[in-house]
């Protein structure tokens, strides 16, 4: 391997920049124009969209990465066409992209881990060309290694920090889809071939300045997808609240008390330090509150019937204690007219008595 490096080092130092034309090209494939036209409105959507339409991006995601896995894999396949390869990735992707919009930490890992793919191959270019440059050979398990580092390590970091991690994945991805249309329509993928062929360790010429402006489109696009998502499309949204409707449509609802939201209200009413001021103190001040509006009667009413009640009751029993012994050749009808009187005028007193401590009760 590193006498295949040497060897490719030693070519390109005395290659020229055979690239460094600004004709653009002429000859469009129909299917690849199509592709790359589909690739646009994918970048598009994953710069405004990305993050309030979640489920697809990870949809889309998903679906991108197992497909391209699949071709990679089923291309050492000499029996089959290349017609073939699209049609058998295609449908087997299409799986990987329903498992990751229908488990959401499958999907949250697998945009977490394309995001730090995307960051180790920047990464082993950028250290390939300083090799060269310095006339050192790569490793061949760099690029490896830093998929395997990086795509852990940024899948993780999704995973906990979910609704920042999303916005940022969709517009990197944003920029990535229009980096390759430009490199496409501009210069017939000539940084695409680039690169591929340094992750594979193929002998390429090295590319001019002009052909690495395009790569400028990508951080310009991920910055622009990262401030329109949080200040436009994102805000006041949280995918997790979506995920839990989506779960439970369908299903019969009970609705419980949230006692969190409660104590915060409750903690932060204004109305209720005027109203109950003092916690200790809570029940006397709403027993007022309810006296003022006539739910309740006043205590100092209560005692001072219930006085009334027991002086008259009393003053009914001597009465007629003083009758029977001293007044017994009256006429009955008299003493029963004083007994009437004074009976009728108890009467009322005893049911108003019997009705204000059958309030209390209630009350207490």
């Amino acid at each position: 391997m590193r006498n295949h490096n040497a060897t490719w080092l030693i070519k390109n130092k005395t290659m020229p920049g055979e690239y460094c034309h600004l004709s653009l090209p002429d000859d469009y494939s129909l299917n690849w124009f199509i592709v790359h036209a589909s690739l646009a409105f994918v970048g598009l959507f994953y710069a405004l969209l990305g993050y309030r339409w979640w489920r697809f991006t990870m949809f889309v995601t998903s679906f991108s990465l197992g497909s391209l896995l699949l071709f990679i894999i089923l291309s050492t396949q000499p029996t089959m066409t290349e017609s073939q390869l699209i049609g058998v990735s295609c449908s087997i992707a299409t799986l990987f992209g329903l498992i990751g919009a229908l488990l959401q930490y499958v999907g949250l890992f697998i945009n977490g881990f394309c995001f730090g793919l995307i960051i180790s191959i920047t990464t082993f270019t950028i250290l390939d060309m300083k090799n060269y440059a310095n006339g050192v050979s790569t490793s061949f398990w760099l690029p490896i290694g830093l998929i395997l580092l990086l795509g852990l390590i940024c899948a993780i970091i999704t995973l906990k920090f979910q609704k920042t991690m999303l916005i940022v994945t969709s517009s990197c991805l944003a920029g990535v889809c229009h980096t390759l249309v430009l490199d496409y329509f501009l210069q017939s993928s000539v940084l695409f071939d680039f690169v591929r062929k340094r992750l594979l360790f193929e002998s390429t010429a090295m590319l001019c300045i002009r052909h690495w402006l395009i790569a400028l489109i990508l951080p310009i696009v991920l910055l622009l997808g990262i401030f329109i998502q949080f200040t436009c499309t994102g805000k006041n949204y949280d995918h997790r609240d979506s995920w839990q409707k989506a779960i439970s449509a369908g299903k019969k609802r009970y609705k419980t008390a949230n006692f969190k939201k409660i104590r915060h209200h409750y903690n932060q009413d204004t109305l209720r330090e005027h109203i109950i001021p003092d916690e200790s103190n809570r029940f006397r001040y709403f027993y007022h509150i309810r006296r003022a509006n006539g739910d309740a009667l006043s205590s100092d009413f209560i005692q001072n019937m219930r006085q009334q009640n027991s002086a008259t009751v009393h003053l009914t029993a001597n009465n007629n204690s003083n009758n029977n012994n001293n007044n017994a050749s009256q006429p009955v009808v008299s003493s029963t007219d004083a007994t009437t009187t004074i009976t009728t005028t108890v009467g009322p007193k005893r049911k108003d008595t019997d009705s204000t401590t059958t309030t209390l009760t209630h009350l207490m």
